[in-house]
């Protein structure tokens, strides 16, 4: 298989703190009211020091009840059933400990990975444990110092870069106000635009001092009393409308210190500090292990459905505003814009079901495996060619995490293991990020050198670190990562002056081709690709402005992530281990309904008789993980405690997901562990040029129905037969109109009929309603509509727009003309026409810029040459004149003359076939060759 992915010096481990030895109690029993085998079993399981101090770290109020338990002994201080409790507990504990290498507290850690033969593990106890504060309570302490009027008078303040003006309101989305306090129910906060608010936003454009603020608020207003003033911009910033310089970036990473250069007195803490933990282990990991992850990688991403809601998005962008224009992003994500891709926070798009091949065919190897009792299916060809559906490229960068299974590191250096798959993600660093401040000076600048140079989706893109508080103030913590880029900041006060590079939302912009989508800094006029290095999940964690801007570089790639079954087959109760070479691609995994087994009111003995029962049906083996991705526990179904917590479970819950766990890994200790390997596209694999002709700025001009000089109309039905009555509507089809094909939603003509002015717009659509009568009457259209006409603004404004309008008249004229040729011949006709008319070079033009490689057969471009060359010899002089103008006027407001020429191409294309990117390379190409053999032919 031909690699894709190189695995870049950026690598970590995550893994449970648990000795090598040790020497745990056996489990008692649960269902019993054994209160003093409980007991017993909480002083031997305390009397491991590591494991009382990991729980008294997660949970001081547990801890306590467990000291108040065993310092008692012989007078119970507690009920069986409170005592029930806090076993319960310390039991769920205990098993994240054995079996949850998501890093938590004193339970888990990370540390880097040296990439390197042979393999090799040192694993010591002596672990650094770095504290920080708890993310709520530090929440607490900076809204309870907000609230100080003596220290706001000290800090400076921003305008939020997340508002935006929505009528006489201003709107911030999803904030946490002093009525949500932590953010548990958010909203948009809204705030009525008055003089006084409206001038607090503008001046914080740019962060200024509260007190300076508060004095221009106060020269607007000489009567008002100033500590008025200061309430006032105090419930701004309350209610986030402002952010303060005493609320942290994203990029600190000792909150606390920065908290204290705004006052000596801060409040107290309400919660003790949260762990973050840096194992004391070396681990070195060979070649083999990193190919395999390579390959599983490029799987996972050929596999990869596409990423919901942003095909339709990226049409709808390219309808609304054409290709190779810039749109601010503002813009483009307001409710007189786009909005948001489906799926998203407030959008009101739905999400289209997955219910093409790819689904099916998950669905029939999932019932196929149960049918055959088949616990394993490998991926071959055959099954990967299925699961591909459109060809699209990789995104350029991912992580992958997972379980290596293998008795010694030895058998690592031969190649005897296998990867357990558990995670991948969006982009590099999303797992890595929020611990790089655990790593010596050394380790964090390997990483960094790793993002610094990542492979982008286009060349010269500018790689930035989004900085950006998540919705729920108790991820903070979670979301904080070092400064290691260049800064996209949003929602959240940065003194530039203080900072490196930074760039701000308002100089990003939206452009698409045909194929993709990107943001672009207007003043920097490169591309931009936001990387936002943390695990905060993206639809339901992070502002859905910043999930667009994380995203929106990489939508049309191929993600690599998981693989997930769809909506057909993600309920089924059995799903097969899904593998391809060394990889595990999938566990099995078991979905158990508490309706399948006895009820809550059964003894325990019916319920273990019907739950052997269920699971002799479903085979399900002794070892599972109980729940799913970071919050899953291993169980052992033949030990009674643990099946006693799956009861429970499933009393709570009512559905319980069981996935096999991964082979041993005796190389580390048989240690619960996840690998962490960032990997890049190979530098063989290079980026698609982008267009670097200057975009075009958006227009913000929209000819309203019955609001100016132009009727635009949408005419479904049978184009041909439509386009063949156009002559019948007479001068209402005024010279200056022009058309267009397009399939979505459905096959329609978009028709623009030029008015004199706007007084005639009544008159004209009810002429083109009598006409679209007749032609329903004929079978020929089903509905038309009038809808706003939005010039694009690639092709100029002004003058050199209405000249960009006169040549799709007079190409529309020609089609017309031509509409009895064959569509092929009479398209790449017209290429040349077009060609002829408005390039330099003439003809020369398509031999140097049009791919002449391609897949239809050279005979059948011979049998087209001819008719094309004669077509193309009988020149429309009005489109020759248009073309000459258009280009004067285009060279003159600095369009970049070929890419215009390649849009006018393809527009001619979509009006004399339709959009279909197939055809319009073959049409090209016969336009190419045709135009090659009238050049010889005239030298000659």
């Amino acid at each position: 298989m031909q690699r894709f992915y190189d695995v870049l010096d950026a690598a970590l481990i995550r893994a449970t703190t648990i000795p090598n030895e040790i020497d745990l109690p056996p489990w008692p029993d649960l269902e019993a009211e054994d209160v003093t085998g409980w007991t017993d079993w909480l002083r031997r399981l305390w009397r491991i020091t590591e494991f009382a101090a990991a729980v008294h770290h997660a949970s001081p109020v547990l801890s306590a009840a467990v000291h108040k338990t065993l310092d008692s002994p012989g007078r119970p201080v507690a009920s069986s059933r409170e005592l029930r409790r806090v076993v319960d507990a310390v039991s769920r504990y205990l098993l994240r400990w054995q079996s949850r290498a998501t890093p938590y507290g004193r339970f888990a850690g990370v540390a880097p990975v040296r990439l390197a033969a042979p393999a090799a593990v040192r694993w010591g106890t002596d672990h650094q444990v770095r504290l920080q504060p708890d993310a709520l309570a530090l929440h607490d302490q900076i809204r309870a110092l907000e609230a100080r009027l003596a220290v706001l008078r000290k800090a400076n303040v921003v305008t939020n870069s997340l508002g935006f003006a929505r009528g006489s309101r201003w709107v911030v989305p999803a904030a946490a106000t002093p009525e949500t306090g932590t953010g548990a129910s958010l909203c948009d906060v809204e705030i009525e635009l008055t003089a006084p608010v409206r001038l607090a936003i503008d001046t914080g454009r740019r962060p200024v001092p509260f007190a300076e603020l508060t004095a221009s608020l106060a020269a607007t207003a000489p009567q008002a009393d100033t500590l008025v003033i200061e309430t006032m911009l105090a419930g701004l910033v309350a209610h986030s409308v402002l952010i303060s310089s005493i609320r942290p970036a994203m990029t600190t990473t000792d909150p606390a210190g920065h908290l204290a250069r705004f006052t000596a007195d801060a409040p107290r803490a309400t919660a003790p500090p949260a762990a973050a933990l840096r194992l004391d282990c070396a681990v070195c990991l060979p070649d083999a292990v990193l190919r395999e992850a390579e390959y599983a990688a490029l799987i996972l991403a050929r596999i990869a459905p596409p990423v919901s809601g942003w095909a339709a998005y990226h049409q709808d962008f390219l309808e609304r505003y054409g290709p190779h224009t810039a749109v601010p992003v503002r813009e483009v994500v307001s409710g007189s814009g786009l909005g948001y891709p489906a799926g998203y926070r407030g959008s009101h798009r739905h999400e289209a079901r997955d219910l093409g091949t790819r689904a099916v065919t998950l669905l029939t190897i999932a019932q196929r495996a149960a049918l055959q009792r088949h616990h394993e299916v490998v991926l071959g060809d055959t099954l990967i060619t299925r699961l591909t559906g459109e060809q699209r490229q990789p995104v350029p960068h991912t992580e992958l995490r997972f379980h290596l299974a293998a008795p010694t590191p030895g058998d690592l250096d031969r190649g005897d293991f296998t990867l357990w798959i558990s995670a991948a993600a969006r982009h590099a660093g999303v797992t890595a990020g929020r611990f790089l401040h655990l790593f010596d000076p050394a380790e964090r600048e390997r990483f960094q050198r790793a993002y610094t140079h990542l492979p982008t989706q286009l060349p010269d893109a500018l790689i930035a670190q989004m900085s950006v508080p998540p919705l729920a103030p108790r991820m903070t913590a979670v979301a904080q990562v070092p400064e290691i880029l260049p800064v996209l900041t949003l929602g959240e006060y940065r003194d530039t002056a203080e900072h490196g590079e930074v760039i701000e939302v308002d100089d990003l912009a939206v452009v698409a081709d045909a194929h993709r989508m990107w943001l672009v800094s207007l003043s920097r006029d490169r591309p931009v690709e936001p990387l936002l290095l943390n695990a905060v999940d993206l639809a339901g964690g992070q502002q859905p402005l910043a999930r667009f801007l994380t995203e929106i570089s990489t939508a049309r790639c191929a993600p690599c992530r998981p693989v997930t079954w769809g909506a057909l087959a993600r309920d089924l109760p059995f799903l097969p281990r899904l593998r391809h070479g060394r990889s595990i691609l999938h566990p099995a995994r078991w979905r158990v309904e508490a309706s399948e087994l006895p009820p809550s009111t059964a003894s325990h003995r019916e319920w273990r008789a019907g739950w052997e029962q269920l699971r002799g049906t479903y085979r399900i083996p002794a070892q599972v993980f109980l729940g799913a991705a970071d919050t899953r526990v291993r169980l052992d179904l033949d030990e009674p405690a643990h099946l006693t917590l799956l009861r429970r479970h499933l009393a709570r819950h009512a559905t319980a997901i069981l996935t096999e766990p991964g082979d041993p890994a005796g190389w580390l200790h048989g240690r619960a562990h996840e690998v962490m390997l960032t990997l890049a596209r190979t530098p063989a694999e290079q980026p698609t040029p982008w267009p670097r002709q200057r975009v075009a700025t958006a227009s913000t001009t929209a000819h309203q129905p019955g609001r100016s000089r132009w009727l635009y109309a949408k005419l479904y039905g049978r184009v041909d037969d439509i386009l063949h009555q156009v002559p019948a509507l007479g001068d209402a089809y005024s010279p200056a109109s022009w058309f267009i094909r397009y399939h979505n939603p459905a096959p329609h003509l978009r028709l623009r009929l030029a008015l004199r002015d706007d007084n005639e717009f009544a008159c004209t659509a009810r002429r083109l309603g009598v006409w679209a009568d007749r032609l329903r009457d004929a079978g020929v259209l089903a509905d038309y509509t009038l809808d706003t006409y939005r010039p694009e603004p690639r092709f100029g404004t002004g003058a050199t727009l209405a000249a960009a309008e006169a040549v799709f008249a007079a190409d529309s004229r020609t089609v017309l003309t031509h509409l009895h040729l064959d569509p092929v011949a009479r398209t790449a006709a017209g290429m040349i026409a077009i060609t002829a008319g408005f390039a330099d070079n003439g003809l020369t033009w398509l031999l140097e810029h049009v791919d002449h490689h391609g897949h239809r057969p050279a005979d059948r471009v011979a049998q087209h040459r001819d008719t094309v060359i004669d077509t193309a010899r009988h020149r429309d002089t009005a489109l020759q004149t248009a073309l000459a103008r258009y280009r004067t006027l285009a060279q003159a407001n600095g369009l970049d003359t070929d890419q215009v020429l390649t849009d006018l191409l393809h527009l001619h294309h979509a009006r004399s076939i339709g959009p279909d990117l197939t055809s319009e390379r073959y049409c090209l190409r016969l336009a190419r060759t045709a135009a090659k053999t009238m050049l010889l032919r005239d030298a000659s």
